[in-house]
């Protein structure tokens, strides 16, 4: 359990802290306004948790799915639209992100919590679980900023394309889970390069979407969603650029 509690911490945790990295050294968000965010976000988690079996009920009992599709979806745009130095669309995907999230990590406390058998690893591995995200989250935002003081933010689009687009791959897996599309497509096997479950693994997953063993749909999502990503942020930058007083 303790294990478990540690793996659960970090799969579901380090996504939350990456993304909220990325959007503070590209924006500058404000200290204050991210305390509010959070707040916010653990909110939203906790209310798409109660509203988890009603929601479950709609489209033929395809509606989770479907609601966890328009965030990832949400996550995708509204980081895109942050580029344009729109802070208000960065908050939300922080909080579409949280909400993904949280709300399986909230279920999966719930359902243990009350176990006095599992009660104290579930403590231990969470506290172990949030201080890992929380240092990895430290020290990537330190190195953000030094690759932004050396090579401008263009790098940190391109670490943002890539970690948005990896939300896109969630949705193929969600549309093939609940047959909305039929993935036939050969699959590739890098497992013996890298494990998805490894430490790197679950960083890189994470931090770029790393899969082990993905589909060539899957690729050519990711490769269409990066390009669009990476080409409309360039336009949006150059287009605040021209608008900055000289």
């Amino acid at each position: 359990m303790l294990i478990t509690s540690l793996l659960m911490s970090i799969n579901q945790l380090l996504p939350v802290v990456i993304l909220l990295v990325l959007l503070q050294s590209l924006l500058k968000l404000n200290q204050r306004v991210l305390i509010v965010t959070a707040f916010v976000g653990l909110l939203c988690s906790i209310i798409y948790v109660q509203s988890a079996a009603w929601l479950s009920q709609l489209f033929d009992h395809r509606g989770l799915e479907f609601s966890q599709m328009l965030l990832c979806v949400i996550v995708y745009v509204a980081s895109l639209v942050s580029c344009k130095q729109q802070r208000l669309f960065a908050l939300l995907a922080i909080v579409a992100v949280m909400a993904l999230y949280l709300s399986h990590y909230f279920i999966y406390l719930v359902g243990f919590w009350h176990n006095t058998d599992t009660a104290k690893p579930l403590l231990i591995g969470t506290s172990l679980g949030i201080g890992i995200c929380g240092s990895f989250g430290v020290l990537l935002l330190f190195l953000l900023h030094s690759v932004r003081a050396r090579f401008g933010v263009y790098p940190l689009m391109l670490f943002l394309a890539f970690n948005a687009s990896a939300k896109l791959l969630i949705v193929l897996d969600l549309a093939s889970q609940i047959d909305v599309i039929n993935i036939t497509s050969n699959y590739f096997d890098w497992r013996a390069v890298l494990v998805e479950n490894s430490e790197l693994g679950r960083v890189l997953k994470a931090l770029v979407g790393y899969e082990a063993t993905p589909s060539k749909t899957a690729l050519w999502l990711y490769l269409v969603a990066v390009l669009a990503f990476i080409g409309t942020s360039i336009v949006f930058t150059r287009q605040f650029s021209q608008k900055e007083p000289s």
